[in-house]
Order: structure tokens, then C-alpha cells, then sequence
């Protein structure tokens, strides 16, 4: 008898036990079949799934597994777009990703906070007015307008409302079906035929934007072939940098979520200082924590043995991202919120344990490159609300649904009675 065998079986096919499950249905099938890794189908595709800090180790060995081919159709329809760094490997992806980490230098984010600190400041006069706020909505509509300055986008003010809800409806429409599939995938064409013009103004008339910024480098930007990259693809790639800093309004949310649910943990970083070891595990337990995007899907390049478990060339991959960081055989109490836990864990742990959006290195994997401005921008929300603001959260339905992806409160989180503290 072989000592390799088929990694156990979950459901035939997994697809609608998933969408009802959401978050949780990953972890659920590895606890209720006591391994890391198990098969199914998901869309009719043959698929394994993994869970835990040594399966996303091998999730990012590039001779292993493939991004190529990996994300589904309808996710490039909407969320990544087709023909970006996502689907990329080898020397393409190398390149291509280098073009975005050279906008990751501090330099570089400090550039994006002020931005974004220029678009919270012209909000608070009506933040004070005493309305009522949806925070998530007025976070996506701030990095919005700050992304899109960022990039060397000149976008209108009358313009920001109508961009800011395309990006959500790509966002929250990515992994969808039916209907609100349909106007994602018709809020990215149209998304990205608007860039398409101005990247094609840009290059009919090069000195009308910065050189320095996003869209004239990227809109430059020759592949390993001496190439330019089409309209279309320098579309999709800036869309790479706007939406995901868009998406961080979540986290932005979920920061404040933290402090208002854990009063201690507030106290201790209004008594901390700026760059404090709790500050530093908040904002790690914050990603840890919360629910953001749920897994990553790659490809088995050829046939391989892990933990004894045959791996089948061309099968999908799907690692769990929120089951990794709630991990019960990595993470003591990993339902519990403890900021303190971060104290104990060396920096490895940040490679592959703690994976919100991804694991692996930046540079040479598919890490996003965006990391370093979701921790800049949730640095950012602990000053607001809990040096800088007062504030209310009347009673409102703060739950969040597991079964929602990507997930949120469920209200998007209200204040009012805004003011600033002396």
C-alpha cells in the first residue's frame, strides 16, 4: 500500500457550503476532519484547501504552486482585473511588482497620509454639524480622493462620489454572483475606460503630470520585452493601488470597532506612547482579528507530496487567510482580542502566521505590496479617536457577519457628536 494518499474529502462540491459558510467554513471542514489540508470542488473545479502558518509556506513556493491562470474569471472581472500583477510569474511579476513597491518607500507613504489628512480635514466641518456619520462611507470617499491625488489622477470633486461607489461595488462585488456580480464587472469597465483616456492624454501630452507619480510610471513602464504596457493593462494596474488602499477603509472601521469594544485596550493607547510596543500588537491584533479577505487561490504546477497528501498538477490551491489567523493550534485564545499577544512573537511570525493580505516576502512573492500603507493608515485612525476626537457610537447593530465577504458592520459603523478634544 502507498504511503501517499488523496487528502480527505469535505463536501463533492463546496461552492454553496462556502457562500452560506463564509469565513468560517475553511476552518470548520479542517476541524471536522482533523487535517490542514482536504479536497472538494469549488465551481466544478478540482480543489484543495489549506489552512495554518506551514501551509502558507507552501502556498508561496513559487516551484510548487502558480498564480497563473489561478484567480477565477469572474474575480479579474471585477476585483483584480485582467492582465494584472496578481496573475503574473517569473520575470514578469518580478518587474512588474518593483513598479509597486517603488511607491511603498516611507517617503512615499508619508506623501499618501498627508493626502488623506488633506481630505479628512476639508470633511470636518460637516463631521462637526452634528450629523450622524456612516464611517465606512466616509472612509471610502477620503482615500478615494487621496488615492487618486496620490496617483496623479485629476479627479473632480463631483467625480469622487461616483468613483468612490464603483471601487466598493468591485470590492464587495468580487467574489459575487448574479446581480451584484454584474455591476462590478460594469463598474470596473467603466473605471477603467475613464483611466484609459487620461493615461492616453498623458502620453500624447507627458508634461501634464508629475513625472514621480503612479500613472506617468506606470503608463512608462517597459516590460521584460522593452514593451509598453497597453492602456487597458496601466488601467488595471493603478486600479491595483487605488482599490486595495480603498479597501483599508475597512480596517480603518474595525480600528475604531476595537477601541469602542475594548475600553482597556483604548485606555492603554491614550496612555501609551505613539510608537509603543501595544500600540504596534493593537494594530496587529486589529488584521489579526477582524474578518478582511478571506483566502487566496493559486495552482499546483506538477505532481508533489506535502504531509503525505498528493498534490495534482492543475488543481486549484485556496489558502485560508482568516482560518491562518485564527488558527487554534498557532494562536492561544484566537477568538479573544489581545493586542498583548503580539509581545511574545518574533517578526517571522508576519511571514506566515499573521496573513491578512498574504504571506511570503513582498519583493519576490505575491505579498501585497500595500501592507506598509494599511498599517500607516490604521497608525493614522488610532490618532484620530483616541488622541485628537471626541466622539458618540449610538446603539446600533455592530455585528458582523461571517457569512458576508469581504465582511463589515453591520450598520458601517455610526458616530455623531464629533468634536475635538483640547
Amino acid at each position: 500500500m502507498s504511503r501517499y494518499q488523496e487528502a480527505p474529502r469535505a463536501n463533492r462540491d463546496c461552492t454553496l457550503a462556502l457562500i452560506q459558510e463564509g469565513y468560517g467554513y475553511i476552518g470548520s471542514q479542517c476541524d471536522r476532519l482533523g487535517s490542514d489540508v482536504f479536497r472538494s470542488r469549488l465551481m466544478l473545479q478540482k480543489t484543495l484547501f489549506l489552512r495554518g502558518e506551514e501551509a502558507a509556506r507552501l502556498f508561496y513556493d513559487q516551484d510548487r504552486l502558480t498564480r497563473e491562470q489561478a484567480a477565477p474569471k469572474r474575480m479579474q472581472k471585477t476585483l483584480f482585473g485582467v492582465g494584472g500583477v496578481q496573475g503574473l510569474e517569473g520575470e514578469s511579476h518580478r518587474r512588474r511588482k518593483a513598479m509597486f513597491l517603488a511607491f511603498m518607500s516611507q517617503a512615499r507613504i508619508d506623501d499618501l497620509l498627508h493626502l488623506v489628512e488633506q481630505s479628512w480635514q476639508a470633511r470636518m466641518p460637516h463631521w462637526q454639524s452634528g450629523a450622524s456619520l456612516v464611517l465606512l462611507d466616509e472612509f471610502h470617499q477620503m482615500l478615494c480622493r487621496a488615492a487618486c491625488d496620490w496617483c496623479g489622477i485629476a479627479l473632480k470633486e463631483k467625480h469622487v462620489a461616483g468613483l468612490t461607489q464603483s471601487l466598493v461595488l468591485m470590492i464587495e462585488g468580487g467574489g459575487s454572483v448574479g446581480p451584484k456580480h454584474w455591476k462590478a464587472r460594469r463598474a470596473r469597465h467603466r473605471t477603467e475606460n475613464t483611466l484609459m483616456s487620461m493615461i492616453d492624454d498623458y502620453r500624447r501630452r507627458p508634461e501634464s503630470v508629475d513625472p514621480a507619480l503612479p500613472l506617468p510610471a506606470f503608463a512608462d513602464f517597459r516590460d521584460e520585452t522593452g514593451a509598453r504596457l497597453p492602456s487597458r493593462i496601466v488601467a488595471v494596474e493603478l486600479l491595483n493601488l487605488i482599490r486595495p488602499i480603498v479597501a483599508v477603509a475597512r480596517y480603518m472601521v474595525f480600528t475604531v470597532l476595537a477601541m469602542h469594544e475594548h475600553p482597556d485596550s483604548l485606555a492603554k493607547l491614550q496612555q501609551t506612547a505613539e510608537r509603543s510596543a501595544y500600540r504596534r500588537g493593537f494594530i496587529e491584533e486589529v488584521r489579526r482579528y477582524y474578518p478582511f479577505f478571506p483566502f487566496l487561490i493559486a495552482r499546483v504546477r506538477q505532481d508533489f507530496v506535502w504531509r503525505d497528501y498528493r498534490f495534482h498538477r492543475g488543481w486549484q490551491v485556496v489558502l485560508d487567510l482568516y482560518g491562518t489567523n485564527h488558527d487554534p493550534s498557532r494562536w492561544d485564545e484566537p477568538d479573544r482580542f489581545l493586542p498583548e499577544r503580539f509581545e511574545e512573537e518574533d517578526e517571522d511570525c508576519h511571514r506566515f502566521a499573521t496573513i491578512p493580505q498574504g504571506g511570503g516576502e513582498h519583493a519576490t512573492g505575491h505579498r501585497c505590496p500595500g501592507e506598509w500603507i494599511t498599517l500607516a493608515l490604521i497608525d493614522l485612525t488610532i490618532d484620530k479617536f483616541a488622541h485628537q476626537l471626541s466622539y458618540r457610537i449610538p446603539d446600533q447593530d455592530l455585528s458582523i457577519a461571517l457569512t458576508r465577504m469581504p465582511a463589515r458592520p453591520s450598520s458601517g459603523l455610526v458616530i455623531d457628536q464629533v468634536g475635538r478634544l483640547d
